[in-house]
Formats: C-alpha cells, structure tokens, sequence
C-alpha cells in the first residue's frame, strides 16, 4: 500500500512512501501533559467496535494506512493537488517547515507513540491537514452540493461521522495554525468559521465561543457544544446519582415530563408547576428535558464524547452523567414511546426498542462518578416515595381520567358541598 507525500510545489507532483504492513504502535506510559487524543480501551471498544472506527477515512496516526480505508487516499491526492493551485509555494512551504518544528509536540498530543518515521509522520500530519482545510474550503463556499464528488450524500455524512471520532483526531491548533499560514493575507475568514459550517453549527452556539476558542480538536470541539452553556451551573449540589425508576413509573407517581425548547441537551430541570392558578394544591412536579433527536450515528456520537470525558475531563463528566440519567428514565420502549409522546424524543431510527437498547448499554462500563443532576435526582427520588403524590396521580387517573368522568365527578363533588351546606344551616335553624 502507498501514501502521498509532499514534493516540491511546482512539480504538482507526489512522491511515494512505502507503508509497511503490520506497523505498531507503542504504549505510552507517562502521557504529556497536552495529550488528548486517546487510543479507546478494549473493554470499551468491544461493546461497540465500529462507534470508535472510521468506516471511511483516516485522519491521523492512529488509524493510518488501514487497507479498508486507503480508497480514500485517492481523494487526499486530489484535494492536494487544488490545494496546491490555492497557494503559493512559499506558503506551502512554511506550512511544512511548522510541521516538522511542531513534530515532537504534536506527537505528545496522542496517548499511543506512532513509530512512523519523521519524514512519514510530518507528510501524513500535512496531508491530512490539507485535506481537511480543502474539504472545509468547498463546504463553505458551494453553490451545489453535487459540485463535489465527496459534497454528495451520504459521503459528506459518513466524512463527518468520522471526523468527529476520537482517536481520528489531529490537534486542534495544527489545522488552525496552517489555515493562518496558508492564508495570512485572510481576514473575513478563520479556521474556526469553517469548522462551524461544516459541522453545521447554528449562531445561536456559535456566537458563545471566544474568538480564539481553546478546544483540543474536533471531539472535543463537539462536547463544548453540549456543555459550555449549562457547565458552569453544574459544579454546585454534585454527588452520586441515585438509582431513579423508569419514566414510565414516574409517570405514574404523577411527575410530569415536559420538552425544552431552543436549550442546551444537558439543560435538564425540575420544576414545580401550578395546573390552576388559584388553586395551590393542583401543583406538580415536572422533569423539563431538552429535545433529543437519535439517528443511526447517535450512539457513536454520544460513545465518542463519553470516552473524551471519562481520559480527560474525569471531574466534568457532564455528557456521561447525561447518558447515565437517561438510561435510568429508560428501559424499555414503553418509556421510550412516553418521552417520543412528550417529544423528549425524536426517533429517527425506527423501533422505540432500539432506542431504548442503546441507552441500556450505553453506560456500560462507564465509572459512576459525582453527577451535575445529583440535586435533580434527590428531588425525583423524594417525589416517587411520597404516597401523597401516587394517591393524587391515581385520583387523577380514576375520578378525571376523561372529560365526561371528570365532570361526572366535579357535580358530584359540588352536590355534595351543597348538601352538607343544606344540613349545617338546617341544624342553625334548628
């Protein structure tokens, strides 16, 4: 198998790196301190192998020169080559130049040492970079999706799916700094607007971030999406969470689920809610849960941000204690169909049992830790023990289940009343 490699620019032209087969990689014991792209456990990998394995292309060391995905360096060859006609030599020649002064410490950035040589390791960091910012390049300024052959569906999706794989990752501040070098003359474009168009970032999350945003590459750029609005209210009220019942057992102890519109995923509250105004006694709780679409890829996305979290942020584990709540509300399609009826949920994949699967084994083997809803939990936890509220929720469902029942019931109420009015003014009288 062959790889590209840089030649001069103005030949146009690649020379070829022979890649041995069977290379490996060596363990590191002692990570720097700026690792963050971690080589993910066999015990996790297991559970799901293909959620932590590009099914198209390689970016990086840790998935280098894998036979299924060297059709894909065709593409690479391709988009160097208009890359090249983007900029000038002396351009492309720097950016090579800071490849090769950030060599050692682009390495550290990885949990697992490649033992690729230099020369190897500085074409394949280049020409990965390359392609990414060409990629990016095109996305941002198409006029026709089918203008590119990898713009089409569903290879810009599976292209996605894979850049956002944990050990498929360069380091962020790479790709920045070649864009910047690429293009010095470019100021109403960054590296970072790319990012946000191609991954579709609306500007309501986009606007958040800083100028100059400090993520570690594009996993963790992802998780920031999810957190960086609610991680600061997360710190207070932490602990172990508590084993919850299912949603539909909450349910019936009369605790009412309600979706969020336009919050952050993690934005989950519970809130005390007055039915009638002007009565006090009608009030409720309610578990108020941003909207979740699940596609065929969501398990991998959510595998992906765990495993970033459990290696790197063990104290912020904020997308694992969302996982872990949400497997406790689920576990079997019935709690599935109550949250699809809430539009909690949108199911896009089909069968609610299915959905209901990937939470019952997303957590698997996932360390409990101090949870962010730890506060949430203890609320849920006290309003299921109390027999006031399954009473309620039972008077609830046999004296107003329907509207006939429950008007049935009110005149019987209010007849009531007056008869017991009738007879203290009668004894009055008396």
């Amino acid at each position: 198998m062959e790889i590209m490699a840089e030649n001069e620019h103005q030949s146009g032209e690649y020379w070829l790196i022979d890649i041995v087969q069977g290379k490996k990689f060596e363990e590191v014991l002692d990570p720097a301190p700026c690792c963050c792209i971690y080589k993910v456990p066999q015990y996790l990998r297991k559970i799901n192998e293909e959620a932590y394995t590009p099914s198209l292309i390689s970016i990086g060391p840790l998935h280098y020169a894998r036979e299924e995905l060297m059709g894909m360096e065709s593409q690479k060859k391709r988009y160097w080559s208009e890359f090249s006609k983007r900029v000038n030599a002396e351009n492309l020649k720097e950016m090579k130049t800071y490849i090769i002064d950030q060599e050692k410490h682009i390495r550290d950035h990885y949990s697992i040492a490649s033992k690729l040589e230099s020369s190897e390791y500085v074409a394949m960091i280049l020409h990965d970079a390359v392609f990414i910012i060409e990629l990016f390049l095109r996305k941002h300024r198409e006029t026709d999706e089918t203008g590119d052959f990898l713009l089409q569906l569903p290879l810009i999706i599976k292209i996605k799916e894979d850049l956002q794989l944990l050990e498929n990752q360069l380091p962020y501040f790479v790709l920045n700094n070649l864009f910047m070098k690429a293009f010095p003359t470019e100021i109403n474009l960054t590296f970072f607007d790319l990012q946000c168009t191609f991954f579709r970032v609306p500007k309501l999350f986009s606007n958040e971030f800083s100028k100059e945003p400090q993520v570690k590459h594009f996993t963790d750029f992802i998780r920031r999406l999810y957190v960086m609005k609610v991680q600061t209210t997360m710190q207070s009220n932490r602990g172990h969470l508590l084993d919850l019942p299912n949603a539909t057992k909450l349910k019936e102890s009369g605790l009412k689920f309600r979706r969020l519109k336009d919050k952050h995923l993690l934005g989950i509250s519970l809130e005390k809610r007055k039915l009638v105004k002007w009565l006090p006694w009608f009030e409720v709780n309610e578990l108020q849960i941003p909207r979740l679409k699940i596609y065929d890829n969501t398990e991998g996305r959510f595998r992906n941000l765990m495993a970033l979290e459990m290696f790197h942020y063990p104290k912020q584990t904020h997308i694992c204690n969302y996982a872990i709540l949400m497997d406790y509300l689920i576990d079997t399609a019935k709690d599935v169909e109550l949250l699809v009826e809430k539009e909690i949920i949108v199911n896009c994949v089909g069968e609610n049992e299915a959905i209901a699967k990937m939470f019952n084994r997303l957590c698997s083997h996932i360390i409990l830790s101090d949870s962010c809803y730890h506060d949430i939990a203890k609320k849920i936890k006290a309003h299921y023990k109390s027999p006031w509220n399954h009473l309620k929720a039972t008077l609830k469902i046999v004296y107003f289940g329907n509207l006939w029942i429950g008007t049935a019931t009110l005149a019987a109420a209010f007849l009531l009343i007056l008869t017991a009015t009738q007879t203290v003014f009668s004894g009055m009288q008396l």
